[in-house]
């Protein structure tokens, strides 16, 4: 059975290789229409050195903790560290002419040498895009300056089991300690941050920029577009009598139908690859760390989009109904679902519609990715939608085809 699905799917295949206008819809289309739409609204990247990203840095202890927190921000090469006032850096954050406010308060420094728990101050734009990103290297310099404590704290302790140290010399033991450490990084978190957005009225919101959206969207759309164009061949092969030939074999709808789903799953991620190695390196998208949380959202969205196609495909009575429906799930459905532009800037039932199409949550899990550096946990809902909706499709996409064949 199983060798019989793989030849339905290697001949579903070689159909789709083997013509040109296939070629053209599938790859060169989608390629050139994501290329231009990324290209005229966000660039294709440059060249030359990254742009730096402008933060104030507020010290209000000037001690040697706060120096090295300093220290650390300006070791990001990403990074422009400005250190204006207190007062000055909060304005120019609400002037949107800084990414990032990060306030050191009174008192820091002795709070970690008195090995109590302090935090800083983390305000962020609300229009900055790479959020996530600067967060993240914040909380890198927080982690130093923690490790960097524990590290003195754990010397002096053992220091003083072999030499009595009293008050005065446990912190002049602790200071030196805490110096001959800056050379190390290990993760002990002392340190948190406060962090608040400006201004910010949708916390979960975090909006990609127009090449990531170009790239995560349109891909979502345009492999939907793949795999139900693909689908459409059922509706063919029934109309043309091609089925039932098929059905005078020791061939089983069933197996038919399994060899169908698998020329679909293997267009549908050859598209979606396809798009991902163009998004990387021609519109410079960072796709993240996280290859296997990719990958998983890109084979489970397929098999949803797969699902989807086998219940067009069994439903539909002509090539005409079949068209008319793939493309209002293809383009209308993308459109609300976020594919065009960020679901996030539409109204709020706008947003709760787009919940129901397989594509809102492909570009939001992919964007939990790209954008925000996430991984599996954050995308589990997604890829739990995609399994049960696409289980859900297939089947009943199945047994409906089955009985029209036996009938």
């Amino acid at each position: 059975m199983f060798r019989k699905a793989l030849a339905v799917a290697g001949l579903q295949l070689r159909l789709i290789t083997r013509s040109r206008s296939s070629f053209i819809w599938l790859l060169v289309v989608p390629i050139v229409f994501t290329t231009l739409v990324g290209g005229a609204f966000g660039g294709f990247g440059s060249s030359g050195a990254t742009p730096r990203v402008p933060i104030a840095f507020v010290d209000l202890d000037h001690g040697t903790a706060s120096s090295v927190f300093e220290q650390a921000l300006r070791a990001e090469l990403t990074l422009n560290v400005q250190t204006p006032s207190e007062a000055d850096g909060r304005q120019q954050l609400k002037d949107k002419k800084i990414a990032v406010l990060i306030v050191i308060p009174r008192g820091f420094g002795a709070a970690i040498e008195a090995g109590n728990k302090t935090s800083v101050e983390l305000v962020r734009s609300a229009g900055q895009s790479a959020g996530y990103f600067l967060e993240q290297l914040v909380s890198n310099a927080a982690t130093r300056v923690s490790t960097l404590a524990y590290a003195a704290s754990v010397t002096t302790d053992q220091l003083s089991q072999w030499v009595a140290l009293d008050p005065a010399g446990h912190l002049a033991a602790w200071r030196m300690a805490f110096a001959v450490a800056a050379t190390t990084l290990t993760d002990a978190p002392t340190v948190t941050t406060d962090y608040s957005v400006l201004a910010r009225t949708q916390p979960e919101a975090q909006l990609p920029d127009n090449p990531t959206q170009s790239s995560t969207g349109f891909g979502a759309m345009f492999v939907m577009a793949g795999v139900l164009g693909t689908a459409m061949a059922l509706v063919s092969e029934r109309l043309r009598n091609t089925l039932s030939r098929v059905m005078t074999t020791a061939t089983s709808v069933m197996t038919f139908l399994g060899g169908k789903l698998m020329a679909m799953m293997v267009v549908g991620i050859a598209q979606f690859a396809l798009f991902i190695l163009w998004g990387r390196f021609v519109l410079r998208v960072d796709w993240g760390r996280n290859s296997l949380a990719v990958a998983a959202m890109v084979v489970l969205y397929v098999f949803a989009a797969t699902g989807i196609g086998i219940l067009v495909g069994s439903l539909c009575k002509t090539m005409a109904q079949a068209s008319t429906i793939a493309t209002f799930v293809t383009y209308t459905t993308s459109m609300l679902a976020g594919c065009w532009w960020p679901v996030e800037i539409m109204p709020p039932f706008m947003q709760q519609l787009a919940r129901a199409f397989p594509q809102y949550w492909a570009v939001n899990g992919l964007n939990k990715i790209v954008v925000r550096g996430l991984g599996f946990a954050a995308i589990a809902p997604n890829l739990l939608v995609f399994a049960v909706a696409g289980s859900a499709m297939l089947l009943a996409g199945s047994v409906i085809y089955a009985r029209k064949i036996r009938s």
